[in-house]
């Protein structure tokens, strides 16, 4: 019950206790005024002041109600009025609303209060709307971020991602955020793709309790810099060394300084050394692609001789499912055609010689939005072969400098397409599907503007 609620319980029974004077002080007057008169005229004077004593009785009675009402009133402005205007305000604050403030009551002690409170309004709206702000700042931060952000509840499911995490979430990285333990970091390299990725378990406090999110970033383009860098350099010195000693040793030869029993020989080995060289030299000089806008489906039929003698030496089918409708892309055909023909190549070598071979090229524009691009692309080509396939624990280090299956391989054929298809800002992936043992080696062209 209110104090508001007991005020009026108190007027009530004042009223109450008044009207039950009043009524004992006509009940007393009546009876002496109706009373029999007594001998010796005794009874008019007692009579007379019977009603006096009943007359002051009312007045005394009246005066004392009026002044309990007046202080009733007094009471009622001092404290109770005050008081609900107190109430008010939290209500007010209990609602949030934190813009409306208390109207001063006249009372000068109520009125301290109500300017400290008003007071308090105002810091406390001035600090919701700090906070709002750095809210909303914070989210705007985090929705525009490139490293995938994903927040979790206190048991560790996933309640929120930023649109960077949508992109970048693959089974390898789910996996490896349930392994993950809290305040820990660990890199996973994409199955089949040049993608690297650092994962942190880290966590906030909130209300008392340690919240758990997890911080996805891209290591790609960094690592990717980084192992350029260091086998340029490398590629350089020993081509350096290599080209000058053999161009020195064959020079002896051809002057006769240099007496060997089979000369021919001799320079045909050292050329081969010098070649060999050089395809590691040509890692290294891959010029900047002078892309222009072509059809994906001509480029591709372009190149179609090339890759039918490259199949017909080896006994493997080619077959080209190319669109007669035009799927623009951006590209250096010179490039392009470089990264076609060592694809074609790696799967060719893939099939067993016992084996009847097919290589499927195909071409087309994407039905649905490309991860990673953010749009629909600008067109995709697939290379799809029979071979021996790609186990997990290869797929792990495809793409990876100089990493090569084959007992002569040197690891140049990818890391070369690797770089050129990174210089067309295209993704890419290389993927034997479990289900039905076919190899495939996918292209994802950047949308065209």
């Amino acid at each position: 019950m209110k104090l508001k609620h007991y005020f009026i319980l108190l007027v009530m029974g004042i009223s109450l206790l008044a009207g039950v004077a009043l009524f004992a002080t006509f009940s007393f007057s009546g009876q002496s005024i109706y009373s029999p008169p007594l001998q010796g005229g005794a009874g008019v004077g007692s009579a007379g002041g019977s009603a006096g004593g009943s007359g002051f009785l009312f007045y005394v009675t009246e005066v004392v109600v009026v002044v309990l009402l007046f202080y009733l009133w007094y009471f009622y402005r001092k404290t109770i009025r005050p008081y609900d205007t107190l109430i008010g305000g939290i209500e007010l604050v209990k609602d949030l609303d934190l813009t409306t403030r208390l109207a001063p009551s006249g009372q000068h002690e109520t009125d301290i209060i109500v300017r400290t409170f008003n007071d308090l309004l105002g810091r406390l709206r001035s600090e919701h709307l700090r906070l709002e702000e750095q809210y909303t700042f914070l989210n705007l931060l985090i929705e525009a971020s490139p490293m995938g952000v994903i927040q979790c509840d206190l048991d560790g499911n996933m309640t929120s991602m930023n649109p960077a995490a949508h992109e970048m979430l693959s089974p390898s990285i789910e996996e490896a955020i349930h392994e993950l333990p809290l305040g820990q970091s660990t890199t996973v390299r994409i199955p089949g793709e040049p993608q690297l990725f650092r994962i942190s378990h880290l966590s906030f406090p909130d209300r008392g309790y340690q919240h758990p999110f997890f911080l996805i970033e891209s290591l790609t383009s960094e690592i990717r810099l980084a192992e350029k860098a260091a086998y340029e350099r490398v590629i350089r010195m020993i081509a350096h060394e290599v080209n000058n000693s053999v161009a020195g040793i064959i020079s002896l030869i051809e002057n006769g300084k240099l007496k060997i029993d089979n000369e021919a020989s001799a320079n045909e080995r050292l050329t081969a050394l010098s070649s060999f060289v050089s395809r590691f030299a040509d890692v290294v000089k891959i010029p900047q692609p002078q892309l222009q806008l072509c059809d994906l489906s001509e480029e591709v039929e372009a190149c179609r001789p090339f890759l039918e003698n490259l199949c017909l030496s080896a006994n493997v089918r080619i077959d080209f499912l190319l669109t007669e409708e035009a799927i623009p892309v951006r590209l250096d055909s010179v490039l392009f055609q470089q990264v076609l023909i060592n694809i074609v190549k790696n799967a060719v070598e893939s099939i067993k010689p016992m084996r009847e071979g097919v290589i499927t090229i195909k071409a087309s524009k994407p039905s649905a939005p490309i991860p990673q691009q953010g749009g629909a692309g600008g067109g995709s080509l697939v290379i799809a072969d029979n071979g021996n396939g790609i186990p997990p624990s290869v797929a792990q280090h495809l793409f990876t400098p100089f990493f090569s299956t084959k007992p002569q391989g040197q690891g140049l054929g990818l890391l070369l397409i690797r770089d050129i298809l990174t210089a067309h800002q295209c993704t890419f992936s290389l993927l034997t599907d479990p289900d039905d043992h076919l190899t495939r080696f996918t292209i994802h062209f950047p949308k065209t503007k």
